[in-house]
């Protein structure tokens, strides 16, 4: 019988493909754990669009129906304010809980549709928020109008929109969007008179990946509205400023507590943070389980085979030479395990899984999980390496049991 080429590998086929399939999996869970990290990291410090530090939410104000004073004289209440240098009143706000979605589309046959994030805001939202645009212009003073909240009238009066560059590419690719016209009802064409960078958006708007529209349309139901404040003070000061001018002289209302924007956009970070370390500690835990059973599968493959060992000592094999060529062969099944996960992430997964592509990581992340996979191996190898060192020459027997 011919004599075996490997001292691990050629063995227990189960059970080195089991090891691969372990170790390719970590490759995986590597990659992804990074991905999750370089995503949290990158919505950490990419601009926003917006000037956060000084600006402040106040989420809504409830009043009973025959009480309610209308938007304007809110904000003329918060203008009214030491220290706020302006104010502004919208349906939704950046980072909130509160989403209108609506979906846009440029044919006359309604598709493509794109979902998008709707803003109706009053006068002074640019300046307020410190949006500027990055083509075209900002509203004219005639082309705001009222929205008592009736849906059917909700777009009977604008003709204009200013979209960011995210719905724009959706609606028109790479083509200049502005003169253009959209739809968000039938029969009511939008003329795209400015484009934004990016506007963020609420929380809770899902699925929109940063297409966002905003129309001059003006709030009237306070209830309805979501109040914006830039100020100097600090927010501390500020809250407890808008707190004290709201009950004086609303007493009936009931207002949500003011949270500053930049509060706000570190909560919308926090299930993103979430999933980074429960992918990072789900890693970590498949490679302990990892390492364990190289380590281990090693220890039982070289006490099974002791004698083996002992008649190529026997034949002028050195330990050091044997412990070599046992981790020759870990590294072998680790660099071929990396290379199938490594080419099953960049032609498998991403037709079987969705949004793979879109989160495709950098040829260095996968060098990195490549040199880590390696090392890993190389590290579980260790022990085994070991006790091959210290198997003497002496145990061998002529016993039949015994294959070169």
């Amino acid at each position: 019988m011919p004599r075996p080429g490997f001292l691990l590998l050629g063995r227990r086929h189960a059970g080195t493909w089991l090891l691969a399939l372990q170790l390719a999996i970590g490759v995986v869970l590597c990659v992804h754990a990074w991905q999750t990290f370089a995503a949290l990291q990158a919505r950490r410090f990419e601009p926003s669009g917006i000037d956060e530090n000084t600006l402040m939410l106040v989420p809504w104000i409830k009043l009973p129906a025959a009480a309610d004073p209308g938007v304007e004289p809110v904000l003329q209440t918060l203008r009214a304010i030491p220290g706020v240098v302006s104010v502004a009143a919208s349906n939704q706000a950046p980072y909130g809980r509160n989403a209108w979605s609506v979906h846009a589309w440029t044919g006359s046959d309604r598709s493509p549709r794109h979902l998008t994030s709707l803003y109706l805001v009053h006068e002074g939202f640019f300046d307020t928020l410190g949006l500027s645009t990055a083509r075209g212009r900002r509203f004219l003073a005639d082309e705001f109008h009222d929205y008592p909240g009736d849906q059917g009238r909700l777009h009977a009066g604008p003709t204009s929109a200013i979209v960011s560059v995210a719905l724009a590419k959706q609606l028109y690719g790479d083509a200049d969007p502005l003169g253009r016209t959209l739809h968000v009802m039938p029969g009511v064409p939008l003329h795209i008179v400015g484009v934004v960078d990016r506007i963020p958006l609420p929380a809770t708007a899902h699925g929109t990946d940063g297409a966002a529209m905003v129309l001059p349309v003006r709030l009237q139901d306070t209830a309805a509205a979501q109040f914006l404040v830039r100020h100097r003070p600090d927010p501390g000061t500020m809250t407890a400023r808008i707190r004290t001018a709201l009950s004086a002289s609303y007493p009936a209302a009931v207002s949500a507590m003011p949270v500053s924007m930049a509060m706000l956009r570190e909560q919308t970070l926090r299930a993103p943070a979430a999933d980074a370390w429960r992918s990072a500690l789900t890693c970590a835990t498949w490679w302990l389980l990892t390492l364990g059973m190289l380590v281990l599968g090693g220890h039982r493959w070289i006490q099974e085979h002791a004698q083996e060992f002992s008649l190529r000592r026997a034949m002028g094999a050195s330990g050091a030479q044997l412990a070599l060529r046992l981790r020759l062969e870990y590294l072998l099944l680790a660099a071929g395990a990396s290379l199938a996960a490594l080419a099953c992430m960049a032609w498998l997964f991403p037709s079987l899984v969705p949004g793979w592509r879109a989160t495709a990581a950098s040829p260095w992340t996968h060098a990195a999980a490549f040199a880590w996979t390696t090392l890993a191996a190389q590290l579980a190898a260790g022990w085994p390496a070991r006790l091959v060192r210290r198997i003497p020459a002496h145990l061998v027997s002529r016993s039949p049991s015994v294959r070169l």
